[in-house]
């Protein structure tokens, strides 16, 4: 229990509880250093379906993740959730229409044609499965994603309850140069709050109670747009 009081108050005044039922956010956040993109003749843009691994850590950026071949991209874990990708695609897809009604290219018809352009699991990497689907769509920009953790809240028999966690990464693509925009990572996980209180209150963002993996990949994309270079 916390107990909070304020000066010139008795001790009978204030005493606020903090239970065990408050949780906050441990997250840790990257995106590029351009405030915004000056981009001339953007017209469409796609998110190609987000691919399952790590191409890098908020901590240490690599010069070309994209030009990793696919085999080399690990799941944090070998529990990742097999609609992982799935979600992730639907919930980027879900905050560009928000931005950009009239640019973004159907999630369907982005699936369609991702299904026919050939591809080789040995040599191909995000950058060059981009570029072709860029090409067929005659997209302006795409947007690659990855996630690598995907961990639904479960109850553990020995240890209790165990949080959500959801780590990914998301690039934004030219397709008429091949260049790399701008990219954002997002990894969280939920805290109980009396782990850390001085620390951690000011990460408090979630209200009350446990978050799905599902809720805490859309607060991730949330917070990843705020920082999205494209206006």
């Amino acid at each position: 229990m916390l107990v909070i009081r304020t000066k010139g108050m008795s001790k009978k005044s204030i005493i606020l509880p903090v239970c065990l039922a408050i949780w906050f956010l441990s997250v840790a956040s990257y995106a590029g250093d351009n405030s915004e993109i000056d981009l001339p003749g953007f017209n469409e843009i796609a998110v190609m379906p987000f691919l399952i691994g790590k191409l890098e850590s908020s901590d240490k950026l690599m010069e070309k993740p994209l030009s990793q071949p696919i085999p080399r991209l690990l799941p944090d874990n070998f529990n990742i959730r097999e609609e992982a990708g799935r979600v992730m695609t639907r919930l980027v897809n879900d905050a560009l229409r928000m931005k950009y009604p009239e640019r973004l290219i159907p999630a369907k018809i982005v699936a369609k044609v991702y299904a026919t352009i050939s591809s080789d699991s040995a040599l191909d990497t995000p950058w060059k499965l981009a570029m072709r689907l860029g090409e067929e769509l005659e997209a302006d920009l795409i947007i690659v994603g990855t996630v690598w953790r995907f961990r639904e809240k479960e109850v553990m028999p020995r240890t209790g309850a165990a949080p959500a966690s959801v780590a990914f990464g998301l690039y934004l693509v030219e397709v008429s140069s091949g260049k790399r925009l701008w990219r954002g990572a997002f990894e969280g996980t939920q805290k109980i709050l009396s782990d850390d209180v001085l620390g951690s209150l000011k990460q408090l963002k979630m209200g009350h109670g446990w978050l799905s993996a599902d809720e805490l990949a859309r607060y991730g994309v949330k917070d990843i747009f705020r920082k999205f270079p494209l206006r």
